[in-house]
């Protein structure tokens, strides 16, 4: 069914590193969503009221608001799909973050409200019917419901979309929530026992949780998140793999939207070496990053005496060090600049997030030793972090 829909409305749908065929698949799978979500309200909301059952009107409700969340998931894509302008010159990519999150914030509300209907039902219980028609509502309800989260799934890798792909959680939290309901209407056809204001609770409190939890998913990227490690083991194989390049630190990535990335790092290169050869260096990798990656970057130069006997020394003797202290501590940047009455010594010490010492205290022992080598020494330390799986 999704390949015939996409064959027939996104042509190219295959060449999903085009933006265009982005916003139309995003378009598509709103739409789709749109039309299932409102089917499955109309007959929810029917059968609920013909049965006087809360949770099975919070269900319905449930897939209104899913409705509502998809056109939102389709605007959001036509947004996000406009070409760069002079007031945003990196895109709108993140159009599609902030749809995101409205679609969350419209799911915690409804979640809420279930919640406080469903605790008036506890208080004030009424008997629920159930029918055979009932149950085969909610049974295709949950079908339909698994098919949406088959083609979101599909569509959010397709694509590495995260809206989508909290759409796809989404549906099939519903069908968690709807066999929820199914499964209340048929303990109390057959108990007697009325458990419909509870289940309602129930559903509602899934709803919150993961309405929370697909928020703080939504939100990752706007925050600025850590790249994945994956990518920036790769990306510092493909710089290294330069012979003339020493060391690659400071690769930052900054996410404008999916598809729409820039990044910049830094490389140290012989501090003999030419202006002209390492300005031809930087060049070369800024290419190949985004050829390789697909993320235009932009290549610092930073120049390593590795000729200077003095300069290895004390680098190897604050390498050996470190290491007693922690293997986790990295540095960077080295060098030593001569002043007239002293010596600088300049580099960024790089420890991982949650490091256990306190890292005003690590520096404060780091400049100790590099004072205790030689009394001209002046230590000038940049404390950096990153991230221990990459």
């Amino acid at each position: 069914m999704l390949n015939f829909l996409l064959r027939h409305f996104v042509p190219d749908y295959q060449n999903t590193k085009d933006p265009s065929v982005r916003t139309r698949c995003g378009v598509l799978a709103g739409a789709l969503g749109i039309i299932l979500n409102m089917l499955l309200f109309a007959f929810k909301l029917a059968v609920g009221l013909l049965s006087s059952s809360i949770a099975i009107v919070a269900d319905a409700v449930n897939n209104l608001s899913d409705a509502g969340s998809s056109i939102l998931s389709m605007i959001g894509f036509r947004l996000a799909g406009q070409k760069p302008d002079a007031e945003h010159p990196f895109g709108h990519g993140r159009m599609e973050y902030l749809t995101g999150l409205v679609i969350n914030e419209v799911i915690l509300v409804v979640g809420f409200e279930l919640a406080r209907q469903s605790i008036e039902r506890i208080r004030t219980p009424e008997e629920t019917s159930f029918s055979l028609v009932t149950m085969v509502i909610l049974a295709v309800s949950i079908l339909v419901k698994l098919y949406m989260y088959s083609y979101n799934n599909r569509l959010s890798r397709m694509l590495s979309s995260v809206a989508l792909e909290s759409t796809a959680s989404d549906a099939r939290n519903d069908c968690i929530t709807t066999g929820a309901v199914l499964l209340s209407s048929l303990f109390t056809y057959f108990s007697g026992i009325q458990i419909d204001g509870w289940c309602g609770l129930a559903v509602s409190a899934f709803i919150l949780v993961s309405g929370f939890q697909s928020l703080l998913e939504t939100a990752s990227p706007l925050l600025g998140q850590q790249q994945d490690p994956e990518l920036v083991h790769n990306i510092e194989a493909a710089v290294l793999s330069n012979r003339e390049v020493l060391g690659v630190h400071d690769i930052l990535i900054h996410d404008y939207g999916p598809g729409r990335r820039m990044m910049s790092l830094h490389a140290e290169v012989p501090a003999g070496m030419t202006l002209m050869h390492a300005h031809e260096i930087a060049e070369s990798m800024e290419l190949r990053m985004n050829s390789e990656f697909g993320i235009p970057t932009v290549v610092h130069i930073d120049p390593i005496d590795v000729n200077d006997p003095e300069t290895a020394a004390l680098r190897k003797n604050l390498l050996g060090f470190l290491r007693d202290i922690s293997p986790d501590i990295r540095f960077h940047d080295f060098r030593i600049v001569q002043e007239k009455s002293h010596k600088k010594v300049i580099f960024d010490l790089a420890i991982p997030y949650g490091f256990a010492e306190d890292p005003k205290l690590l520096v404060t022992r780091v400049q100790d030793f590099i004072r205790e080598q030689d009394p001209t020494y002046r230590p000038i330390i940049t404390l950096d972090h990153y991230d221990s799986r990459s």
